[in-house]
């Protein structure tokens, strides 16, 4: 599958597994997916900003020689999330739009010009497993609707986008440190 979307023999794509960030640590994945230049991307972060949080996750196409996308994350600060579910209250979403570029075949840049936190309130309520999820009524959509809280803004106390950098993972180890 994975040759059929990047093209026989190319290795330069941004398809693989990398660590970086920028004030914090991140591995991300991006897995090829159809049609060709759409791509699947998780990224996890190494910090605990909430009681629960799930890995980013999210897709970018590709738009001239850049990889534009949106991800998301869910959390909450409830401490009932620390048990078994049902739960009173629903997590809140960070989402976030990014633009890829690769600078060479082994290291990328990052830019997140959208980071975003939605209140779990503004959007849904529990429902069962028969009725499924409660939908706000004229609820916020992330990415559509302004966020709660511009994360950006909050991070950096400025308005430009976080800029992050990206290296491969190696893609074989060094014959001279095998055993």
């Amino acid at each position: 599958m994975s040759s059929a979307q990047q093209g026989k023999g190319n290795e330069c794509t941004p398809a693989g597994v990398w660590y970086g960030g920028s004030v914090v640590a991140y591995r991300m994945t991006i897995m090829p997916a159809g049609p060709a230049g759409h791509y699947v991307t998780l990224a996890e972060g190494m910090y605990k900003n909430s009681v629960l949080t799930t890995m980013y996750a999210g897709e970018m196409t590709k738009s001239g020689n850049k990889f534009e996308g949106t991800l998301m994350a869910l959390n909450t600060q409830d401490p009932a999330y620390t048990g078994a579910p049902p739960y009173q209250n629903l997590p809140d979403i960070a989402a976030g739009s990014f633009s890829v570029e690769m600078i060479d075949c082994n290291s990328l840049t990052n830019t997140i010009p959208f980071y975003g936190l939605y209140f779990g309130s503004q959007i849904w309520k529990p429902g069962t497993p028969w009725t499924g999820i409660n939908w706000v009524a004229s609820g916020k959509v992330p990415l559509v609707d302004p966020p709660d809280v511009d994360l950006v803004f909050a991070l950096t106390g400025d308005t430009k986008p976080i800029v992050e950098t990206y290296h491969r993972i190696a893609r074989a180890v060094n014959p001279a440190l095998l055993h």
